[in-house]
């Protein structure tokens, strides 16, 4: 391969996808085996800020609605982190997108929900992982490299929080449409 050829690949695979299966095929959470349906890398210039995994229980039929967030839905999402993030980062860049994206009034009928998982938000170091997940018979839960950080039942709330990943209020709109164009594709 020319030299000129192999830069251009690289700097391909450095802006966009994940180079490498980053994240196992399958998961067993609280009984149920979710299997992975795509990965996506959101990256700025050279940077990886994330790379994201989107698992469900494949026995499950898809939504009638055709919406992710739909909470007879299973899904969970696992977040490799690329560098540094505060818990006051995480939580005013949470609440920013959301108040950008929903409604003030859906906002303020959620606000406890919302909150109770700002709550949860800690910060990361490069190369540990949140998993954010909504399981309809337990709700939603987010964990810090496996480690619990809390739960909630909140059928509304979860939807808005999980909207920043996969619905309206996503950090990355590219990385979002990169996990859900195979889940789309299912159909």
């Amino acid at each position: 391969m020319r030299f000129g050829t192999y830069c251009a690949a690289l700097m391909l695979s450095l802006i966009s996808g994940v180079t490498a299966e980053t994240f196992p095929a399958s998961l067993d959470v609280n009984g149920h085996t979710l299997s992975k349906v795509n990965e996506a890398r959101y990256s700025v210039l050279w940077k990886r800020i994330t790379d994201v995994a989107l698992y469900i229980d494949p026995s499950q039929s898809q939504p009638e609605s055709g919406d992710i967030l739909d909470p007879a839905y299973s899904k969970y999402l696992t977040i490799e982190y690329g560098l540094s993030v505060s818990a006051e980062r995480f939580e005013k860049m949470s609440r920013d997108l959301l108040e950008d994206n929903w409604p003030a009034d859906v906002l303020a009928a959620n606000s406890e929900g919302i909150d109770t998982f700002c709550g949860w938000l800690r910060a990361v170091q490069k190369g540990d992982r949140y998993a954010v997940y909504w399981l309809p018979d337990s709700g939603l839960t987010l964990a810090l490299n496996g480690e619990v950080q809390g739960s909630m039942a909140s059928r509304e709330a979860s939807a808005i929080v999980l909207s920043l990943w996969l619905g309206r209020a996503a950090v990355s709109e590219s990385q979002r449409d990169e996990l859900l164009e195979s889940w789309r594709s299912d159909k």
